[in-house]
């Protein structure tokens, strides 16, 4: 694990590179130039997209009685329509992503010691699981974008164009269009890893929190303390305002995506098609995965909060006042949510999701069989 180590700082870094090749980064840009050329990207990568997504859209038009063709192909549609939402959502909530960065980088430039390796905890235990789901969605985007090379298809996905737009150039520009497309679906894993690291960063603050009260000594500090615990309960707030649609999205397309890249895993089709959506289907599974766990670490630390006051005879009336206020407040566990009445604080959701999507698409395979 050691050598999956990651400083904040370093994936603070990737993650604003990424952002700004998938045009989904809320980071400012200095000089009116670039931003000119910012949003000129941004209209392109969006219209591509659409694009895309009218001829997977006008392929299932045309191809009603194949299912296992529509169900590939809403597959690939919603991890298009993923893209085209975190496009939207991330232009929309450009500011307050912007102020949540600034504030995680503002702490990782005064934090001390003890509290860097607070953080730093909570970070390698997303590592591993970011870095192989890296690695499934490349291999994935991999595979789709090579198929052409290993099949018979014109294509890296299955889409339809009208008989005018069949020449040897547009060809070439459509599989051009749907390898960047392929890339931006790709890259909205960066989304993912953002939302991870609020949460992680909030997480990693109420344990800090924590140990100070541990070791509280004086009713100034318990002020502080208290203080502290606010200002936390503030960055939550906005966190759940700043990513709420993104959870939504996510929730939505990708458990799209998981049954139907899940269908053509149980049933007979070429080793060539099994392999792709094996990596898909796993690499969507993991992207919940990661919101899930971030968040249930969450609201298990913030309810850690209301048992780390040490039971001293310098309390007063007024500071005993004071901390049932904030054990009161920590009873209420934080509370992240999928625009504001879908709760994704327990793996559970996840979990009763793909059990009954298993039974559901077992039944099916032995009707086809039969």
């Amino acid at each position: 694990m050691a050598r999956f180590r990651m400083k904040p700082q370093q994936l603070l870094r990737i993650l604003e590179i990424l952002g700004v090749i998938s045009s989904t980064s809320p980071k400012p840009i200095s000089g009116k130039f670039y931003n000119i050329v910012r949003n000129i990207i941004w209209c392109l990568t969006f219209s591509n997209l659409i694009f895309q997504l009218i001829g997977e859209m006008l392929y299932m038009y045309h191809c009603q009685d194949d299912s296992i063709m529509i169900l590939k192909t809403i597959f690939v549609a919603a991890c298009v329509f993923d893209a085209i939402l975190n496009l939207i959502i991330c232009h929309i909530q450009r500011e307050r992503l912007q102020y949540l960065l600034e504030n995680i980088e503002n702490y990782l430039k005064t934090a001390d010691k003890n509290d860097m390796n607070i953080l730093q905890k909570h970070v390698d235990h997303y590592t591993l699981i970011l870095l192989v789901n890296t690695i499934l969605l490349s291999c994935a985007g991999l595979i789709i974008c090579f198929r052409p090379l290993i099949t018979k298809e014109r294509f890296p996905v299955d889409v339809w164009y009208p008989s005018f737009m069949d020449t040897a150039l547009r060809r070439y520009i459509i599989y051009v269009s749907q390898v960047f497309s392929g890339i931006e679906c790709v890259l909205c894993f960066n989304t993912d890893i953002l939302i991870a690291i609020f949460l992680c960063y909030s997480t990693a603050r109420l344990e800090v929190l924590q140990r100070n009260l541990q070791s509280t000594k004086t009713k100034d500090y318990i002020h502080v303390c208290i203080e502290e615990h606010q200002n936390i309960i503030k960055f939550v707030d906005l966190t759940q305002d700043a990513i709420q649609y993104l959870i939504l999205k996510l929730n939505f397309t990708m458990g799209t995506a998981a049954v139907c890249s899940l269908f053509p895993l149980i049933i007979d089709q070429p080793l060539t098609v099994k392999s792709q959506f094996v990596f898909t289907f796993l690499s969507a599974c993991e992207r919940f995965y990661v919101s899930a766990w971030s968040a249930t670490n969450l609201s298990e630390m913030s309810k850690k909060v209301a048992y780390s006051f040490p039971a001293e005879d310098y309390m007063s009336s007024e500071t005993i006042h004071d901390i049932l206020f904030i054990i009161l407040r920590s009873q209420k566990s934080f509370t992240i949510s999928m625009a504001g009445f879908l709760p994704i604080l327990s793996l559970e959701y996840f979990g009763n999701f793909m059990a009954k999507a298993f039974s559901y698409f077992t039944a099916m395979k032995s009707i086809i069989n039969t």
